[in-house]
């Protein structure tokens, strides 16, 4: 795990905008503050659990039935974490009892903070790939199915994540023989606006007053592109940008933030939170 431990100020008087979600933003805060940044919170995204839970509803019920339904649950993020394991409890149904229901029901996690997150409902993970992203955890389940004499195509998967997550994971699971039941069991929607906050942080990347800007998901590098495209015209953007660090937690999220003309200056080498600040910490 990288160290951002030994070194208390080395951000020290660094202004440092935070992206994620209201809910997860202030963790991450408090991270940068101990390392001697000033966080900035501008959360770009907030976190909505579906309207209709009927799919999220029958492949749960499934999931801790009577008969065994699925062989595999995946989970991609602490916030799909905790939707489904306090939807099994709205049904009625305490997490750890998953392990008692079906006991050759197997867990795979992307991440260290996603397993833990598990923990936290008495359940562990059966596998974490090394790769915190999905093409880590195909390779990764691949081989572990493998090794336990299974054939992948005579597994039946259920993934629940985020609505739009991307594709790559279903795509290459069932181009193995998978089966994959893809339910969404929450909603990433744009929360940034040209309000008041927005025209602050505005006025303070215009003015050169953010050292670097951080993103933690695609969806934080998405929802704040849109948010400056509201604020100002394209042509503009990278002049504004021009005396900002962009830090990315990933590959993933840095091609996105590429992808939509963004420099990412700064990269995580464990797409972790952890690994975000070690990067930060050291560029």
């Amino acid at each position: 795990m990288p160290d951002t431990q030994t070194s208390p100020g080395v951000l020290q008087g660094k202004r440092i905008l935070v992206t994620r979600t209201r809910e997860q933003a202030s963790t991450f805060s408090q991270r940068l503050r101990a390392l001697g940044a000033f966080p900035l919170e501008f959360p770009t995204i907030r976190i909505e659990p579906p309207q209709d839970w009927s799919a999220l509803d029958t492949a749960l019920l499934r999931l801790a039935g009577s008969e065994t339904f699925y062989d595999w649950l995946i989970l991609t993020s602490v916030n799909g974490v905790n939707i489904c394991m306090r939807r099994l409890r709205d049904l009625g149904i305490e997490p750890a009892s998953l392990r008692t229901r079906q006991p050759a029901l197997r867990i795979a996690t992307i991440g260290p903070a996603t397993a833990e997150s598990l923990c936290e409902y008495g359940l562990s993970s059966d596998l974490v790939p090394d790769e915190y992203i999905a093409e880590g955890v195909i390779t990764a389940l691949l081989a572990f199915v493998h090794q336990q004499g299974h054939n992948i195509a005579s597994q039946h998967i259920l993934l629940a994540r985020a609505a739009e997550a991307r594709k790559v994971l279903v795509t290459e699971l069932e181009g193995a023989g998978a089966h994959v039941d893809e339910v969404a069991a929450y909603y990433t929607l744009p929360v940034a606006r040209d309000d008041v906050q927005g025209r602050v942080v505005l006025r303070q990347l215009q003015q050169g007053e953010i050292d670097i800007l951080t993103f933690t998901s695609s969806s934080t590098v998405r929802n704040f592109v849109h948010w400056l495209r509201q604020c100002v015209p394209d042509e503009n953007i990278q002049a504004i940008l021009g005396q900002t660090k962009i830090a990315s937690i990933g590959p993933i999220t840095s091609q996105t933030a590429h992808d939509l003309g963004l420099q990412v200056a700064i990269e995580a080498r464990e797409y972790t939170i952890d690994g975000l600040l070690a990067a930060i910490a050291s560029a």
